[in-house]
């Protein structure tokens, strides 16, 4: 079998059509490629206000997002519709195969490709022109074979998928039931007399059960933000200085950025927190977001701080505010950037029993935690071979290395 080494542009051109806002948003995912917008819960990208701008996407299309191209975030679009100005769309002008090019191109060599040529002083800055992206060679066989290793990826790579979206599910239905033990325990189901601390929270608790005012037990503080860029400011060996960022409801350990001696001298607002202290995301995109200082570290102004001893157990606040961060997020204000100000934080009123109890609670909820993440932690790695598998079948067969 002969097959033809040609470059792109002889496959596909450049195009820029906008103008139909009527038409359905699309993005483009390094996991599956084109697809439609709407319902889609893990796309955190806001589209403009304006779409009049959007470049038109027709069926059969090649959508490219020319800053994650070498991530693998482009595709053959299944869709007529709509995306972002910043992408690139490309009619198909040669007869080829939409779905082997989909595959061909999303392929792990030409990935490798597109890094290489990608420009930007890192990563997170990486542009990939079209000149470049067009100028690459790939290889094709005859129509024929095109369409019989297409048909074979889309029965291979459909069964890998259903066995990859099973196993997701399984990690949300972990979760969901980590709540659920987690909120039993905090409200105590099941006990006879009971009293409802308020509209906002989880539910009725027992009787013996005590609201306890955070600002009656706890210190609250933030801290700030240095001068950025500044070295005198930020060095490898200073202390650890969070952002909300980092906080991911876990024990934190370390940092992206830590802060020098010369930083705490010239912002008093640039505190040590010990390890131990509860972290609050208190506005932009991460608000209600968790976290725990496994180590002392600073915090940036958007983080708030919970600590000191007292009639409430700190892994029995934390694991509260855990299971309470919709609600916490719901008393958030403003229109642009809903904040949680300390004042909110301050005057929350947890129903908990004596602190043992809420220790031996905190224990329960911890021990179930570490269960769950290590099934979690196992569907993740065979997740990600799932994924490998996927990649190393499409690569081999769109070289040829599986049909001949």
């Amino acid at each position: 079998m002969t097959w033809l080494h040609v470059p792109i542009w002889s496959l596909y051109r450049r195009v820029d059509r906008s103008g139909r806002p009527d038409l359905p948003l699309l993005s483009v995912y390094r996991d599956h490629g084109v697809v439609l917008r709407e319902g889609r819960a893990d796309n955190y990208n806001k589209p403009g206000a304006d779409l009049s701008r959007y470049k038109i996407v027709s069926k059969g299309d090649l959508v490219i997002n020319k800053m994650k191209t070498w991530q693998g975030s482009l595709g053959v679009s299944p869709f007529d519709g709509i995306v972002s100005p910043a992408y690139f769309v490309a009619n198909r002008i040669s007869d080829v195969d939409d779905r082997f090019m989909h595959h061909l191109l999303r392929s792990r060599p030409l990935i490798a490709e597109y890094g290489a040529r990608s420009k930007g002083i890192r990563p997170a800055q990486w542009d990939l022109p079209w000149d470049e992206f067009a100028s690459i060679k790939v290889r094709l066989p005859d129509a024929a074979t095109q369409r019989a290793i297409a048909d074979y990826l889309d029965t291979e790579t459909s069964h890998i998928d259903t066995l990859i979206t099973k196993k997701r599910r399984m990690i949300e239905l972990l979760d969901e039931r980590l709540r659920r033990f987690a909120v039993t325990l905090l409200t105590a189901e099941g006990h006879e007399e009971r009293w409802s601390p308020g509209p906002y929270w989880l539910g009725s608790v027992p009787q013996a059960w005590k609201p306890h005012k955070i600002a009656w037990t706890k210190h609250t503080a933030s801290g700030t933000t240095p001068k950025s860029g500044d070295p005198r400011y930020y060095d490898t060996a200073g202390v650890p200085w969070i952002t909300t960022s980092e906080l991911r409801e876990t024990t934190i350990v370390d940092a992206s950025h830590r802060v020098t001696s010369d930083a705490f001298l010239d912002y008093s607002a640039l505190k040590v927190f010990a390890p131990g202290t509860i972290l609050i995301a208190m506005y932009g995109a991460t608000v209600g977001r968790l976290g725990v200082l496994g180590v002392q570290a600073a915090t940036n102004q958007a983080c708030c701080a919970v600590y000191g001893e007292g009639s409430l157990d700190q892994r029995f606040l934390y694991w509260w505010l855990w299971a309470n961060r919709e609600n916490l997020i719901s008393m958030a204000y403003g229109s642009g950037q809903p904040n949680i100000s300390q004042e909110i934080v301050r005057g929350l009123r947890v129903p908990a029993p004596e602190v043992s109890e809420q220790r031996r609670i905190a224990h329960r909820i911890d021990a179930e935690v570490a269960q769950t993440e290590r099934t979690k932690s196992t569907l993740d790695r065979l997740i990600a071979l799932l994924s490998e598998r996927r990649q190393t079948l499409i690569s081999t067969a769109v070289t040829g290395q599986t049909l001949s």
